[in-house]
């Protein structure tokens, strides 16, 4: 993989892909809702809807049709950091992709029409998000472990927020953020120079906003939210994690990947496979530059909450005391690494990698170099990253049924902060 700096500021990270008939190309602008004041929660991930509905050059069917009559993907997600743009078209159609995604961050014309329109649409969105137990389980996590910052409030902003923002605030969050010093781009596949050349065409932009600091202080260890229509208790615990750049990041991954990442992991076997109380039971690390978090999520029945929380306590106390077993060691490493190789069969994946790369680390990460990283993961790693990160309180955020408090010695267990 090569890293282009253009002089109008773009980033270009290429990986040329022979014998494939394919073309993956991102745009990662360097904005999300970590950028956003209060009044404007919500304003990238508008923003990012809003440039699909037409530009000075082109209308909103003309943007996806071409793309999409070919079979090819036109899409885009915004997170707390970054507003990620692709396309995956066939090789012939790669210049007509790269020339959609610039006509998209550069002339979007915010039909006025069409504004309060998408409005309503996100305001759905939001309703359904608050309607998901799942959804408000890691909303209320984040809420709390990151309380006080941008980085605490959701992606899609509030229902109030969103209602009461304004279209020429849009466009000048559009004009302030949307610049090429914030644009990075990722490209895999089978492409020509050409594409290299439209994006040196671009003339340089300023950019004036900064994000917000991100602090792991939360002030509540548990947070509940009760809700009638579900059945089963879901429930996030958390501790602070390592940051991208931190040399804890890759042994952090690779225990990730030996607790919960296939039905052969630690926790899924236990938890599900031997005692049932789970059908499945999920493990994450969010690392950005300045720090990040790890949590673990699950839902079951009333009934089984106690025994489950129980059992993760037991698992985590043997892990620190006893630490991992060499054969875990090395599932954790043979499957993070044989994912890692199986994803370089798709222009998508690997694009997206290293546009993820390129973004964390400012500068091209071969896939040697990261095997490399993964091997060199230890046994002494390991476990002094579970006694350093999981002797502590960790954050619990609970979606609880309204049946579950007529339940009797329940509230009582909901109510009590997890520690190992």
């Amino acid at each position: 993989m090569d890293r282009i700096d253009l002089d109008n500021g773009i980033e270009v990270y290429l990986q040329p892909m022979s014998g494939l008939r394919s073309c993956s190309i991102g745009l990662a602008v360097r904005v999300g809702s970590a950028y956003e004041s209060l009044d404007q929660s919500g304003i990238a991930h508008f923003t990012e809807h809003m440039v699909f509905k037409g530009t000075r050059c082109r209308s909103a069917f003309e943007l996806k049709e071409p793309i999409e009559r070919v079979g090819g993907t036109l899409n885009a997600f915004t997170g707390k950091e970054n507003t990620v743009y692709f396309c995956r078209v066939p090789d012939s159609y790669s210049a007509c992709a790269i020339d959609t995604l610039l006509d998209l961050v550069t002339n979007a014309a915010f039909p006025l029409e069409q504004y309060h329109l998408e409005q309503e649409v996100i305001l759905e969105e939001i309703s359904a998000s608050e309607d998901d137990p799942v959804d408000t389980v890691y909303e209320n996590f984040f809420r709390a472990v990151w309380e006080g910052s941008a980085y605490s409030r959701p992606v899609l902003g509030t229902a109030e927020s969103i209602s009461n923002m304004k279209h020429h605030e849009m466009v000048r969050f559009y004009q302030q953020n949307y610049s090429t010093q914030r644009m990075v781009f990722s490209i895999s596949g089978n492409f020509g120079e050409e594409l290299i050349e439209k994006l040196s065409c671009l003339e340089t932009e300023l950019s004036i906003t900064n994000h917000e600091s991100l602090s792991f202080l939360p002030k509540e260890t548990v947070v509940q939210e009760i809700k009638d229509d579900i059945q089963q208790i879901h429930v996030i615990l958390g501790i602070e994690g390592p940051s991208r750049k931190d040399p804890d990041y890759y042994p952090f991954q690779v225990l990730n990947t030996l607790l919960t990442s296939g039905m052969s992991s630690r926790l899924f076997h236990r938890i599900r496979e031997e005692l049932g109380l789970v059908y499945a039971i999920e493990s994450d690390l969010i690392s950005y530059p300045a720090g990040g978090v790890y949590f673990l999520y699950a839902a079951t029945a009333c009934e089984k909450y106690q025994r489950l929380i129980e059992e993760l306590k037991s698992q985590f106390n043997t892990l620190i005391q006893q630490g991992i077993k060499p054969e875990e060691l090395a599932y954790g490493k043979e499957r993070l690494m044989g994912k890692l190789l199986l994803s370089t069969e798709s222009t998508y994946t690997t694009m997206m990698r290293n546009l993820d790369n390129g973004i964390a680390h400012s500068r091209s990460v071969s896939l040697e170099e990261i095997e490399d990283t993964i091997q060199s993961v230890s046994l002494d790693q390991i476990n002094e990253i579970l006694k350093s990160y999981f002797s502590s309180v960790w954050v619990t955020s609970l979606v609880v049924p309204k049946i579950a408090l007529e339940k009797p010695n329940i509230s009582h267990v909901l109510e009590k902060e997890f520690s190992v």
